[in-house]
């Protein structure tokens, strides 16, 4: 059995993590393609009616590639971030955000470490607008429903949450190894993982969120986007 393959998500791997970023690529461990996918980001939620005076919260917002553009677009201390990985936030706080002007609208208690999606520092049914970008890509199917149980209390009733994937035909059988239109490989039982629609939607069944598929947005390795809606409170 190699090294990866106990591992169901590379960020698992806290050695590696560790390495990378002592060597000062930490860009690298979130896919690269900083300003392309953190512009992607703030774009793609203005669209979807984020404006300055609404709270975010970013599932994975890591060392924060989407968190400085969307700290650039949102009033002071709008922006909250949960990851699994400590380091990756610090480097994110101490390194990336240092570098931009911006410290002034993010207090460092805004970001919490939780490989369960909770944080322990936001209040409840304050969010209005959520994010997960190349979160589930790398995740396996149960913890997208444990991530909506869990961050429905943060959000107020009509709070919308974006979650990208990546999505197979149902011609394709899951087991297998799926390469999209970008080249990109994903398989159903290991990280990178994709994902059949209906399973996107069916993790919000028996949750206080409805599923809604949006499907392309333009993301540069062909992940889809879709929303859930909190419909109680």
């Amino acid at each position: 059995m190699s090294k990866e393959s106990i591992f169901y998500s590379q960020y698992e791997n806290t050695k590696r993590i560790e390495e990378i970023i002592a060597k000062g690529h930490h860009r690298n461990i979130v896919g690269g393609l900083w300003d392309v996918v953190g512009n992607l980001q703030v774009e793609f939620m203005k669209k979807m009616g984020l404006k300055p005076y609404h709270k975010l919260l970013d599932i994975g917002c890591c060392c924060l590639r989407g968190g400085i553009k969307f700290l650039d677009y949102l009033e002071p201390n709008h922006y909250y971030g949960i990851d699994a990985v400590k380091k990756l936030i610090d480097v994110g706080y101490t390194i990336e955000l240092a570098k931009t002007g911006l410290s002034h609208k993010l207090k460092r208690k805004n970001l919490f470490c939780s490989k369960l999606f909770k944080h322990e520092r936001l209040p409840l049914r304050s969010i209005d607008y959520g994010i997960a970008v190349s979160v589930f890509t790398h995740l396996p199917f149960n913890y997208l429903r444990i991530c909506l149980e869990n961050i429905a209390q943060y959000f107020k009733p009509g709070g919308k949450f974006y979650v990208s994937f990546f999505e197979i035909p149902e011609s394709e059988r899951f087991g297998q190894p799926f390469l999209n239109d970008k080249d990109i490989r994903t398989v159903g039982y290991k990280d990178p993982y994709h994902y059949y629609r209906r399973d996107m939607i069916y993790a919000a069944v028996g949750t206080k969120w409805k599923a809604n598929y949006i499907g392309q947005w333009n993301h540069p390795r062909g992940q889809m986007m879709i929303e859930y809606i909190l419909t109680g409170s």
